[in-house]
């Protein structure tokens, strides 16, 4: 059957993965563009009441549709909360972060439909970590950065697709990037933490600085909570006679006191020695804001200390214990609690004090040295030296 002759300069085809007309434009050649309707007849008319805007929209450069796509109240972000997602604030300046930063500085004065997956593929083998700002240098980016903005560039691109801005989406099928960090989380050394955690109270604030900073820093090595968990702690939820803190909520990111749930969602259970306990005490004597309501960690009284404050706490930390690891984060305690607990816990019961499972465990937070590793598998010796008839 021959094709159906053009009317108006417009032509009409059913597309074959759905029978969704498509319409052409003398005007555009080479170009595609799907309609909302089945029938051709009215697919010509739609093509014909829309002529210019669709003309016009797809000679726009990328650039022009990326202008605020994940702002709050943009066309894509409202119609996916009307389908029931909600986005924080913080969810939606990174999408955007990724957006200003990388997808636009390389592809930005590019049509859309011109734009293949090789193009973006190899882009993406070479994409640096934008500068910092004042600073030219540029740093390796993470693979799994880069899937971050991969998967922001797919949203975008889905969204032309069902505008009838591009046929395909090319991103679909680029191999997503291994996810081993650039710069892995380590263990601290027990000299280290000998240095960092010293046995009276006022070698401990000569570290830390102050009781405040001791203390949260005490925290940090007794349970290997997450920095925002430790945040959003208030003195009610210190248990002084049990030892104990329920770790239920966190500071949301990029916020300054939003409280919401764990990372992963996980409740957990922080257990504190005596230690941390005489010291929290001492600290909630001298505190201007001790109420059960009150943040434990603040310099207000209003919201919790923030992650770039206690950021430069421990590295000050390290600095007074004479130890020059810039590359060490407080999120170094957490790791290194998740490996030397190996010695009197089981996997399952640590991973349930750090809220993941055993296998991102074993991955992600166990570094153990010589005398770890052996002590965790010391019983597994004692078994072989039974079968082999060691005595």
């Amino acid at each position: 059957m021959g094709r159906h002759p053009a009317k108006d300069g417009i032509r009409a085809r059913p597309r074959a993965r759905d029978g969704i007309q498509m319409v052409h434009f003398e005007e555009y050649p080479g170009h595609w563009i799907s309609t909302p309707e089945h029938d051709r007849n009215r697919a010509i008319a739609w093509a014909k009441r829309n002529r210019t805007s669709l003309i016009n929209r797809k000679t726009h450069t990328l650039d022009h549709y990326c202008a605020g796509f994940f702002a709050p109240g943009a066309p894509w972000v409202a119609r996916m909360e009307k389908k029931g997602h909600h986005f924080i604030a913080k969810y939606l300046s990174t999408r955007q972060g990724y957006v200003d930063k990388y997808i636009v500085p390389g592809f930005g004065d590019m049509q859309p439909g011109k734009i293949t997956r090789r193009q973006i593929d190899d882009w993406l083998l070479d994409l640096k970590k934008a500068p910092r700002r004042g600073s030219a240098a540029t740093r390796e980016l993470a693979g799994e950065t880069k899937n971050k903005i991969m998967y922001t560039f797919s949203l975008i691109f889905e969204e032309l697709r069902d505008l009838g801005v591009v046929e395909t989406n090319p991103i679909t099928g680029i191999r997503p990037y291994d996810k081993t960090p650039v710069r892995p989380r380590g263990t601290i050394d027990r000299e280290s933490l000998a240095l960092l955690y010293p046995a009276s109270h006022g070698e401990l604030i000569r570290v830390w600085g102050s009781p405040l900073w001791a203390c949260m820093m005490l925290v940090f090595n007794d349970t290997g909570s997450r920095p925002g968990e430790v945040r959003a702690l208030t003195w009610s939820d210190i248990d002084t006679v049990r030892r104990f803190i329920p770790i239920r909520k966190g500071i949301e990111s990029g916020t300054a006191a939003t409280v919401k749930s764990t990372k992963t969602g996980a409740v957990k259970a922080g257990f504190l020695t005596a230690r941390t306990i005489q010291e929290l005490d001492i600290f909630r004597a001298q505190s201007r804001y001790p109420g059960d309501g009150d943040y434990v960690f603040t310099l207000d009284g209003e919201a919790p200390v923030s992650n770039q404050a206690t950021l430069k706490a421990f590295r000050r930390g390290l600095l007074a214990a004479g130890i020059d690891q810039p590359s060490w984060t407080p999120y170094w305690l957490r790791h290194s609690f998740g490996t030397y607990q190996m010695e009197a816990l089981s996997d399952e019961e640590i991973a349930a004090l750090l809220g993941h499972g055993v296998g991102m465990l074993r991955r992600v937070y166990q570094h153990p040295d010589n005398d770890t590793l052996y002590q965790a598998n010391r019983g597994i010796q004692d078994k072989l030296d039974n079968l082999r008839g060691v005595k």
